[in-house]
């Protein structure tokens, strides 16, 4: 069992700052699990990223169901981390809790949404810690943290008691300093079979110039590792206008389905947002249903062109990040333009509903990054399981 409750990194919120043992023991005791205040604790108040959001919603009195699985399997539930508001973000800052400290690369930004998940992983002060990907939001911060990450396939993971977003690509992901950690949560959470034979390797070129030197290196000598022949996907993308349009189609429908899931409550409360969301928020509600149809219609087809060219064998690989995490006090500007960056880069697996690990790596500057292994749907436990191999088994 973990000691008094410490936070010397400013991951958990003031509400959240609550350990529960296990129901029974299992397949996780032993583990500590840090929990996004996007999920329903039973007894514990869900926030979302928003004090506003806290003040108007009642206390929970039942677990989310992957909180329950956790605590059915042996887990120790260690506190609720920051999200940014609403989980409408990559950047991992909140301008209500501050932002979470990245041990990683201090002086960086821990990356979003689940940016209190990874800075408590990333610190020691926990195994592992869950999280939710719409966007990018287990991907970014493992890469970001120097952690592996898993975004499951879409509609895999139970969603009751979560908070959602953009239900058309909200995933539960979860973080871990090893991957033989994270095969445990997958194990448990994803109760599948994990036998899957890769004989394909896809890239796609335009990610990999989207990213830095280091992370292009360390993308070829992994490929080089994995030791199968490497297929560019030639012309995928580029039938869609390439990576920019399928951002711009992703952030219409997430716009719009984040305003009809959360626009109510915003006319009804007036939350005190930060200057960026409260921006996302304000784009979101001029999103027209016609815009929306559309963009869903392109989501339909580049998912089902992608899941085609992966096929029951292949992988796709890419940066999971456009380069390491942001400083702390970078420019506005600046941050915006390496948001856009990265959500070219994760914006395929949401459009396409697909499962992504992150695995970690540092350039030759010392910090952190990340590479994705992107499987076709229902391959997540497979995914891990390679991740573990490559890492020998730790």
């Amino acid at each position: 069992m973990p000691g008094p409750f410490t936070d010397p990194v400013g991951a958990f919120v003031p509400h959240g700052r609550v350990v529960r043992p296990p129901r029974r023991p299992g397949p996780l005791s032993g583990l500590t699990v840090a929990v996004k205040d996007l999920f329903d604790w039973a007894g514990v108040p869900t926030g979302a990223g928003n004090p506003t959001w806290l003040a108007t919603h009642p206390v929970p009195d039942r677990d989310a169901g992957v909180l329950a699985a956790l605590s059915d399997a042996g887990a120790t539930l260690y506190g609720k981390t920051i999200t940014d508001e609403l989980a409408y973000s990559v950047q991992g800052d909140n301008v209500h809790y501050g932002t979470p400290k990245n041990t990683a690369a201090p002086g960086r930004v821990p990356g979003g949404s689940s940016s209190g998940s990874a800075s408590a992983v990333a610190a020691g002060l926990v195994d592992a810690a869950l999280g939710t990907d719409t966007g990018g939001s287990i991907r970014v911060p493992a890469a970001y943290c120097g952690l592996f990450g898993l975004r499951t396939t879409h509609g895999l993971v139970d969603r009751s008691g979560l908070v959602e977003l953009a239900p058309s690509f909200d995933t539960v992901g979860w973080l871990a300093r090893s991957p033989s950690v994270l095969d445990r949560l997958t194990r448990v959470l994803l109760p599948l079979p994990s036998e899957r034979f890769w004989s394909r390797i896809h890239t796609l070129p335009e990610a990999q110039a989207l990213t830095d030197d280091a992370t292009r290196a360390a993308f070829a000598a992994l490929t080089d590792r994995l030791g199968l022949v490497e297929s560019p996907l030639e012309g995928l993308v580029e039938g869609f206008g390439g990576l920019e349009e399928l951002r711009r189609n992703y952030a219409v429908l997430q716009g719009w389905e984040a305003w009809q899931t959360h626009g109510g409550w915003i006319t009804a409360h007036r939350p005190g947002f930060g200057p960026a969301i409260a921006h996302r928020f304000d784009v979101a509600s001029g999103v027209t249903e016609a815009q929306a149809d559309e963009a869903r219609s392109v989501m339909l087809a580049f998912r089902a062109a992608l899941r085609t060219a992966l096929g029951d064998d292949g992988v796709l690989v890419l940066p999971a990040t456009a380069g390491p995490a942001p400083l702390v006090d970078k420019d506005e500007a600046a941050v915006e333009a390496v948001r856009v960056r990265t959500l070219r880069l994760t914006c395929p697996a949401g459009l396409a509903g697909l499962p992504q690990i992150t695995l970690p790596f540092k350039g030759a500057d010392g910090l952190p990054r990340g590479v994705g292994l992107m499987g076709p749907a229902g391959s997540d436990r497979a995914l891990v399981a390679w991740a573990v191999r490559l890492a020998g088994g730790h």
